[in-house]
């Protein structure tokens, strides 16, 4: 009896501590995950695909696109491996107006003193760069570099740009406000150093 007590507490202790092995689920995306489309055009969904250790698993979206309305769409793919745990992707969907744009961005606007040089990208209306994207000061390395699109005349907005400065801040702008060609604002969610306060440009 006592040789058997001894036997269990043994076999007790030696898988004390032993945590279980788990395949997290693996996203790959079909196409692009920034799309850009002209009000009025298709939008075709691609897909993603998921794994967890060479079993393929289901894979749940959140967020419709209506190419009917300007603006920016979110689409969250997840899946759930077998022991619980989800992964996902986000897929960004912008519809620009398909009227011609009568707010022109180019030029340089100003905050808090601080230069923003915007120029066009590309041969569209709607499509622009910004050397400066929350009027930080300029010459510094943190200064975030990014493409932005004039959605409608009235909303603004930055994809997701990572190593959008010199020391290595991903950045987004949620969808901001056009006033007039002289005036609009925007914040940006970055993964380092800046906050989510309002950026407001005037030329």
């Amino acid at each position: 009896m006592v040789v058997s007590g001894l036997l269990l507490t043994s076999c007790e202790e030696s898988t004390d501590g032993v945590s279980k092995v788990t395949a997290y689920a693996n996203l790959t995306m079909n196409g692009d995950a920034l799309v850009v489309l002209t009000q009025g055009e298709t939008y075709t969904e691609a897909g993603v695909e998921a794994e967890a250790n060479g079993q393929v698993l289901p894979v749940t979206i959140d967020g419709t696109v209506d190419t009917s309305k300007p603006t920016v769409y979110k689409l969250r793919y997840s899946a759930v491996n077998s022991d619980g745990f989800p992964a996902s992707l986000t897929r960004t969907v912008i519809v620009l107006s398909n009227k011609p744009s009568t707010i022109d961005l180019t030029g340089t606007f100003f905050r808090s003193g601080n230069a923003n040089n915007v120029t066009r990208v590309g041969s569209g209306d709607r499509h622009y760069f910004t050397d400066n994207a929350t009027g930080y000061t300029v010459g510094d390395p943190n200064v975030l570099k990014m493409e932005f699109y004039n959605i409608d005349d009235k909303q603004v907005y930055a994809p997701f740009k990572a190593d959008a400065s010199d020391t290595g801040i991903d950045a987004e702008s949620n969808i901001g406000t056009i006033t007039d060609k002289n005036n609009w604002k925007w914040s940006i969610t970055a993964t380092a150093f800046f906050g989510t306060a309002d950026r407001i440009f005037k030329r």
